[in-house]
C-alpha cells in the first residue's frame, strides 16, 4: 500500500479524495488542520462518502513521525508551502504540494534544490492540466490542428465570497498572481511550453470589498519563444449569482486555425471546422492518479518537477514585475 499523509485543506486537497476510487493501492495514514480553525470541508466530507476514518493529528511532524507516509499532501498556509515541502522531500516523502511552491524566488530555489535532490518525486497542483477540455485543446494543438501558435490569451476569474481570514495578508496567501494567475500561466505553458522572455504585469487591490492587501485584478503580458506574445487576466470579481464559482478560458491564435476553451467546452475553427460545434472532449486521469502512477513509473508525462517550478517561477516574478511596475527579463 501507498501511505499519504494530508495537511490541510485551503487549496486542492479534494483532488487527492476524489481520485481514491480509482486508487485502491492507496490509503489515508492521517490528515491534520494546517491552522487552527481550519474547517478541511470538503476533504472531510470525501471522507464521509468513501466511508473511512483516517486519523487526525495535531500537526504535521508529528503525523509524518508516527504515520510514516510514503506520500506527502501539502495544503496549508500559501506561506507554509515552501517549509512544508522541503520538510516531506528531506524525509524521502514524495510530496504533492499546492501551487505556488514557494512565496519568494528564493524560497523557491530552495524547494527545487531540495526536490532535484531527494528520493521522493515532487508536484504542484496545476489541476486545470487534468480537466477534459484543457487536455483536448493541448491533443488538438499538438497536432497541428491550428499551426505555429503566435498568440496566446487566458482568464482566471473567481468569485470573491467568503475567503479564510488569512487571504487578508499578502504575507500569508501572496497574492493574486502566485495563487490565481499563476493557473492562466500554466493554460499557456500547457499548450505552449516554450521559454518566457519577458513579463510586464499590474495588479490592484483596489474595490477589494474590505480584505486588506488582497489584490482582486491583475494583468499580465509575457512575450515567449519565437515571439509569440501572451496575455493573462485573473480577478476576484465574478458576480455571485454566476453560474459557477470559477470561469476559466483560453484563446490560442495559430497560422492554420484559432482555438478557444470556453465553459469547459473546446472550440475550434480551422479548414475543417467552422467553430459552431464544440470539439468532442478526450479523456485523461485525475491529477493525483497520475501523481501515484509517476511514482509507480507509468504516468503520462503531461506534469512533471520542472514545470511545476516554472509555473511558480514566472508567477513570483510577474508579481515582482506589478510591485515594480517595471517590464523584467524572465
Amino acid at each position: 500500500m501507498i501511505r499519504v499523509c494530508i495537511i490541510g485543506n485551503s487549496g486542492h486537497a479534494a483532488t487527492v479524495t476524489r481520485a481514491l476510487p480509482k486508487l485502491p493501492q492507496v490509503e489515508i495514514a492521517g490528515w491534520c488542520r494546517a491552522w487552527e480553525g481550519e474547517p478541511m470541508t470538503e476533504v472531510l466530507e470525501d471522507f464521509g462518502k468513501l466511508g473511512i476514518s483516517p486519523t487526525e493529528y495535531p500537526d504535521y511532524r508529528q503525523m509524518t513521525e508516527r504515520a510514516k507516509p510514503d506520500v506527502l499532501v501539502v495544503d496549508g498556509l500559501f506561506c507554509d508551502h515552501e517549509e512544508m515541502a522541503v520538510y516531506g522531500l528531506s524525509r524521502g516523502m514524495h510530496v504533492y504540494c499546492d501551487k505556488p511552491l514557494a512565496l519568494s524566488l528564493e524560497g523557491l530555489e530552495r524547494v527545487r534544490e531540495s526536490a532535484e535532490n531527494a528520493k521522493g518525486v515532487l508536484w504542484a497542483m496545476q489541476t486545470a492540466r487534468y480537466d477534459p477540455w484543457f487536455y483536448t485543446a493541448k491533443c488538438l494543438i499538438d497536432e497541428g490542428e491550428i499551426g505555429e501558435i503566435r498568440l496566446l490569451s487566458a482568464r482566471k476569474s473567481y468569485r470573491l465570497g467568503q475567503r479564510a481570514p488569512f487571504f487578508r495578508e499578502r504575507d500569508l496567501h501572496g497574492g493574486l498572481i502566485p495563487w490565481v494567475a499563476i493557473h492562466g500561466i500554466d493554460f499557456i505553458r500547457y499548450l505552449y511550453p516554450k521559454a518566457a522572455k519577458q513579463v510586464l504585469a499590474s495588479h490592484s487591490a483596489r474595490s477589494n470589498s474590505g480584505f486588506g492587501s488582497l489584490e482582486v485584478t491583475a494583468q499580465l503580458m509575457l512575450l515567449l519563444e519565437n515571439e509569440v506574445m501572451a496575455q493573462v487576466s485573473a480577478d476576484y470579481l465574478r458576480p455571485a449569482n454566476a453560474a459557477t464559482h470559477g470561469d476559466d478560458r483560453v484563446r490560442a491564435v495559430g497560422t492554420e486555425g484559432v482555438l478557444e476553451v470556453e465553459n469547459d467546452q473546446v472550440w475550434l475553427i480551422n479548414s475543417r471546422n467552422d467553430g459552431r460545434a464544440p470539439i468532442p472532449l478526450r479523456q485523461c486521469p485525475m491529477i493525483f492518479e497520475d501523481f501515484i502512477h509517476t511514482i509507480e513509473g507509468r504516468g503520462s508525462g503531461l506534469l512533471d518537477l520542472p514545470e511545476s517550478i516554472e509555473d511558480s517561477r514566472l508567477a513570483l516574478l510577474s508579481r515582482e514585475s506589478a510591485d515594480q511596475n517595471a517590464l523584467l527579463q524572465c
